[in-house]
């Protein structure tokens, strides 16, 4: 899935998304994680809360996150 992450829109290279969990000992939501994208070239980040984690499977929280990522703005010519 992270395949289908868009490069930085700052500086253009490849991003990384890593796999939070929600939870620290007994605190927290078991089982459920969050999702961070960020470029290690620039530090251009996005921490993906309230993208329905908790509600949602792990693979539908992944895709949240990415197209969350993915969202730009269109680019005007002229």
């Amino acid at each position: 899935m992270s395949d289908n992450l868009k490069p930085c829109p700052f500086c253009g290279t490849n991003v990384h998304i890593e796999k939070k969990p929600l939870w620290q000992g007994s605190r927290g939501y078991h089982g459920c994680y969050e999702y961070d994208i960020h470029c290690h070239n620039c530090g251009c980040r996005v921490d993906i809360f309230g993208n329905d984690t908790i509600c949602c499977t792990d693979e539908e929280a992944e895709a949240n996150a990415i197209k969350a990522w993915n969202r730009r703005a269109s680019k005007k010519s002229g």
